[in-house]
Parts: C-alpha cells; structure tokens; sequence
C-alpha cells in the first residue's frame, strides 16, 4: 500500500517492546531517539515497557503511551505459556498494533513474538550488538535492523532480511548543553579532553588515562565521565579505587562519575576520545559528540569507520595503541583550528546522516512490512 495513502487512513501503531523501564544503555538511547524522531501523522507508537520507572515520565513527556508489560513471557509451562500467547494476542488486537518492534535480540522464543505472528502482525528485531544467537525469536522476525554494516556482516540472521538503518541521535538534546567547566574546576584557556563510556577495560579507559599522561602542557586537561561497575558479566570493569589508582597523583586528570547532563559534558569540551578495544557496534558516543560539534579520536574497530571519517569528523587509530593515542590527542591539543574544523564537519555529518534519516529509513521499512 502508498504510504501516503496509509498515512491518510490512520497511524501505523507500532509496538515497542523496550526490554527496560528506563534511558539506560545505547539501546534505550537509540530508542527513545528515535521515539522522539518519528512522523507521528504516520507512526503512533505504544511503549511496553518491564516496570514502572523512569522511562514513564520519558514517555508522558513525549506524549507517548506507556504499557507496563513486565517481562518477555518465555516458556516454563504449557498451561502459562498458551495464556501467555492467549493474553497477548487479544491485547494486540484490541490495540491494533501493526507492527511490533523488539528492541532487543537476546529472547528464546517470547510468548508475544508468537501471539504476534498467529495475528499476522509482521515482527522487526533490532540487532544493537553483534548476535549470533540461533534463537526461534530470530527466525519468528520478519526483518533484522542491524545498527551498522559491521553488525549485520557478523550477525547470524537466520536468513531473516537484514537492513542497515544507523542509529539515530535527536538534535534538540544535544545541542543545548551549557558550559560547566567553571563547575568542574577547568580554566577558560584549558583544552579539555574527555573521555565518556562505561569505565571498562574494553572501552579503554586504562589507554585514555595513559596516553593522558603522555600529552604535554598544564593547560591540558582530561575528563572522565561514566559509572565504576562490576557486576556479573562485567568483570573487567575498574572500580572507581582502581581506577583513582590509575590517575594516581596526574592533577590533569579529572573522574566525574556518571553525569546525567552528558550535553553540558560535549559542550564544555574541546575533543572525545573513544579508544575502546572491542568492536563498537556502532558508537553512540561519536554522533552525541559530533552534535556538539566536537571532533573525535577513536579506534578503528567495529562500526566506527563508518560514522567517523578519518580526517574530516576526526581522527581513527588502531585499537591497543597507546603512543598513536597521545599523539593524536596531542595533535588536535595543539591545534584549535583544526578541532574546529572537524567539529564542524563532525555536526554537519551527523545532522545529514545520523537524526532524521535513519528514522525515515525505519518508517519506511514498517510500511513496506505492513
């Protein structure tokens, strides 16, 4: 059907299993992005989300419904399960839900993914990270959203059609930060150099802090923002001791913990550095800075290279090279005209690339399905 003929007729009702109650993570950044984004003439959104949180207040802001749903109901008897199916599906159909949309890829074979598809309801999995899972919640898809090219090349799809749709970042957000360097203690004449990301040796942050260590000058500062936090699963995270332990006695070096206000952070800095060791999946960091106008020196891993061109929007280096690392901070340190520069380049490529395209590429592809 035309889409805009579609559109006349009423909404697409798009249905969104979050996987979260809040704005925590890349996943749920892309998401409500993208939330905030879509054509509401012709997607009406509903959010389902696990719990009662933060992402409630998120939604009623935005003016979107929010379903407290509870977890993804997966199989532990035959009795709950076929209720499961039996209560999903008539909600659906009450809601004339279209689409459903799973932001999230790591399910067994979720009750609502089959509710979904006895209604004919076509399924849209989103892959945020490389999956090669063989889940039957891959194959009950009936397309993959791969985040970057790199993910869809090395995700297992099942033979579901894959389609690179790059993450999404809202503009409003992230070019109204607001200078808090004064806050911060840093001087006007400083260049502050920031790292952002979770404090995790395969984001880099032990490289950051060494190669921080090799750039001259007292009137070059370095930040670090993002959560000390080892959990299960995450065992090579630093706590905060070990990581006050790397900074040992560099008066330069600057950790903030988790910052809420990450727009008033790229506003009130002169570059970002992601030198992470695994392969980002793509980097929301990159197109969050970007905005700000900010350029970057980041690893060529991943989906990277395709957001950051070497040169124009910032500066790419092999992963685990730490003297490559001091040079290039110390090559923009040095520099203002050339961080300019590439910060405005930076902006302009995420504003043409990375806001409202990947969201019409989306829209697009929902009513192609539908």
């Amino acid at each position: 059907m035309n889409f805009t003929r579609r559109a006349a007729e009423r909404p697409l009702r798009v249905l969104y299993f979050a996987g979260t109650h809040g704005n925590w993570g890349g996943a749920s950044r892309v998401l409500f992005s993208t939330l905030a984004l879509l054509d509401r003439s012709r997607i009406e959104p509903i959010v389902a989300l696990t719990m009662e949180g933060p992402a409630c207040e998120i939604l009623s802001g935005m003016g979107i419904v929010g379903e407290i749903w509870g977890p993804m109901t997966e199989y532990r008897s035959a009795g709950q399960y076929v209720r499961a199916v039996g209560r999903a599906a008539a909600w659906m159909r009450r809601q004339r839900i279209d689409i459903v949309h799973m932001n999230r890829a790591n399910d067994w074979r979720p009750a609502e993914l089959v509710a979904a598809r006895l209604l004919g309801i076509p399924i849209v999995t989103h892959f945020h990270t490389v999956n090669r899972d063989r889940t039957p919640a891959t194959r009950l898809s009936s397309a993959i959203v791969a985040v970057s090219g790199y993910v869809a090349e090395h995700s297992d799809s099942l033979g579901v059609p894959v389609h690179v749709i790059h993450n999404a970042v809202d503009p409003d957000r992230f070019t109204a930060g607001k200078d808090i360097r004064t806050e911060l203690g840093i001087r006007p004449t400083d260049t502050l150099v920031t790292f952002a990301g979770q404090i995790r040796r395969i984001k880099g942050v032990d490289l950051f802090v060494e190669a921080a260590r090799r750039v001259s000058g007292n009137d070059a500062r370095f930040l670090v923002a993002g959560a000390c936090r080892r959990g299960a699963g995450i065992d090579d995270a630093f706590t905060e001791s070990e990581l006050r332990e790397l900074i040992a006695d560099d008066s330069r070096i600057l950790y903030i913990g988790y910052r809420e206000d990450m727009p008033d952070v790229y506003r009130s800095s002169d570059l970002v550095v992601m030198p992470s060791r695994w392969a980002e999946p793509f980097g929301l960091i990159l197109i969050e800075a970007g905005l700000a106008m900010k350029p970057v020196v980041a690893t060529r891993v991943g989906g990277i290279p395709e957001v950051v061109i070497h040169g124009d929007t910032g500066l790419l280096l092999p992963p685990d090279d730490v003297d490559s690392l001091a040079s290039q901070i110390s090559s923009l340190v040095r520099d203002p005209a050339l961080r300019q520069r590439m910060g405005r380049s930076a902006r302009q490529r995420v504003l043409t690339q990375f806001t409202t395209r990947p969201v019409q590429q989306l829209e697009k592809l929902y009513e192609r399905l539908r």
